[in-house]
């Protein structure tokens, strides 16, 4: 649900049903759930701040239509523009 919220794209595997995701635990040495592989990095548990750091980019709202935006991290000030409503503004990032 977290991930869900804030509007990032991920995949879910349940290794309850999922015999390559139970392998790949397995392989990797992970032993808890929930695990979120990030990249090459692993994040075992609900660790958020973790989590946050580890995405590359923030989601946010287009402040004139209902569009939601992949805005990447640490790009200084930027301009976004939604390609639904060709919408242009300013952020920091």
């Amino acid at each position: 649900m977290y991930l869900q919220e804030k509007g990032y794209v991920f995949t879910e595997r349940n290794i309850n049903t999922d015999v390559s995701a139970r392998e790949e635990l397995i392989r990797r040495g992970i032993r808890g759930v929930p695990t979120f592989i990030i990249g090459e990095d692993v994040v075992v548990g609900l660790d958020t701040s973790k989590i946050e750091s580890l995405i590359d980019y923030n989601v946010v709202n287009c402040p004139n239509c209902p569009t939601r935006l992949r805005v990447p991290k640490g790009k200084g000030n930027i301009t976004v523009t939604c390609p639904k409503c060709e919408t242009s503004f300013k952020m920091a990032t």
